[in-house]
């Protein structure tokens, strides 16, 4: 297991009902520090990406490492306040244009345009505010299609070719246009990265008012033995020695600014269940392992086809091949898939299991609690906890009521 200990689990089990989510306040903490040494040539700022987990608590933690936030929503900025969070410690950069858009404005939340509507929305509002755009690259990197985001089938940019209309709307409404905010994809290499930083600047040139580049996210942080996290010390040094050559050739020191929203978080929570069920399919089939959970706590399997480390905690020194399943009523709700082929199953070699066994899935801090399948089913949200540096305990979610889900339905 990652960061939890046998005795633990069995403390969490007495104590709450499972499936919950098990935080470590360690991780959390070592991870911003990680991010925050990250090399660059005239400075950086880390903005947690907050979409991947966006409980108060985790916030908390990155605001006192000093990291800011960047969100994909209205509602995010008011949840990241909650947090106790400075308006002009958030950036907002989202799809959809916000209702509240002259509130975020005029309170110096700084607004990151993806679409021409919105570059027109701002000025109408706040023509005196530095702006950022979100330019699509037309260069893409990724482990998988569905994380390569640079690229013609992702909407949420303003296309490359468009740059001389973005500059003459600037320059028609007199918006300074101060930071370019662009990413390829996540899971990249030196490589991927270097070549993304020399794509930006060649964007930076038509932009004489940008001092900030922000390069997103992209960092993989491993969760499976076959898998390498990223080098974020060569990454860094890659990086910086582009905007060292930019500032050689154009006397501009540009600031860089990350996004790591998977990296921060991912391997800080891991999810306690147990076994509900064994099922088989004949001598021809397969050895089913049926759980309490499912992709109402970790839909990433389900969604990208990816891969979760596994934990039967028993005593037996048996093996055998199961595949894993949840306990949602839906053919998808797979957690052993083929890798990147989440409609294909494959057999994972585990400790021969019992019913009521804890089974344990590493690597779920991010994009899990956050982008559940909240109730399907009519499945109850599970509890958070987490265990603080000094070892205790704590509840930071309660599980939800189940007369929760359906309160705000009206009887005809």
């Amino acid at each position: 297991m990652n960061f939890l200990t046998i005795d633990q689990v069995d403390d969490i089990i007495s104590a709450y009902e499972t499936p919950l989510y098990v935080y470590s306040e360690q991780k959390l903490r070592e991870s911003a520090e990680k991010f925050c040494r990250f090399p660059s040539a005239f400075g950086h700022t880390v903005r947690y990406a907050m979409k991947a987990n966006a409980n108060i608590n985790i916030l908390n933690i990155f605001r006192k490492k000093w990291l800011k936030v960047d969100c994909s929503s209205e509602y995010e900025v008011y949840r990241a306040l909650n947090a106790w969070y400075e308006w002009e410690d958030i950036q907002i950069s989202g799809q959809e244009t916000p209702k509240s858009l002259r509130d975020l404005v005029e309170k110096w939340v700084f607004f990151v345009a993806t679409s021409f509507r919105q570059i027109e929305a701002v000025w109408k509002i706040a023509p005196w505010a530095n702006i950022g755009v979100r330019i699509n690259p037309w260069s893409s990197s990724g482990a998988f299609a569905a994380i390569s985001t640079g690229w013609k089938v992702s909407a949420f940019w303003i296309w490359h070719e468009k740059i001389p209309e973005i500059l003459d709307l600037a320059n028609s409404y007199d918006l300074k246009i101060t930071k370019i905010h662009f990413h390829i994809g996540s899971e990249n290499t030196p490589e991927a990265w270097t070549q993304s930083a020399d794509t930006g600047f060649e964007m930076i040139r038509h932009f004489p008012d940008v001092e900030i580049f922000d390069m997103w996210g992209g960092f993989k942080e491993a969760i499976m033995p076959y898998e390498q996290s990223a080098d974020l010390e060569n990454i860094g040094k890659s990086v910086a020695w582009s905007f060292k050559r930019f500032e050689k050739e154009t006397g501009r020191k540009i600031h860089l600014e990350i996004e790591p929203g998977k990296a921060l978080v991912i391997n800080s929570c891991s999810l306690i269940a147990k076994v509900d069920d064994i099922v088989d399919t004949g001598d021809w089939g397969y050895s089913f392992i049926r759980t309490n959970t499912g992709m109402t706590e970790m839909p990433r399997p389900s969604m990208y086809g990816v891969q979760q480390p596994i934990s039967i905690l028993n005593q037996s020194s048996e093996k055998q091949k199961y595949v894993v399943v949840w306990h949602c009523c839906e053919s998808w709700d797979l957690l052993t898939p083929k890798l990147y082929e989440n409609e294909t199953i494959e057999e994972v070699l585990l400790p021969k299991a019992q019913i009521a066994d804890p089974i344990v899935f590493d690597g779920v801090g991010a994009y899990s609690s956050a982008m559940s399948v909240k109730n399907y089913n009519s499945f109850p949200e599970a509890a958070e906890v987490m265990i603080l540096e000094n070892w205790e305990i704590q509840c930071i979610r309660t599980r939800q009521d189940p007369k929760e889900i359906w309160k705000n339905e009206i009887l005809l």
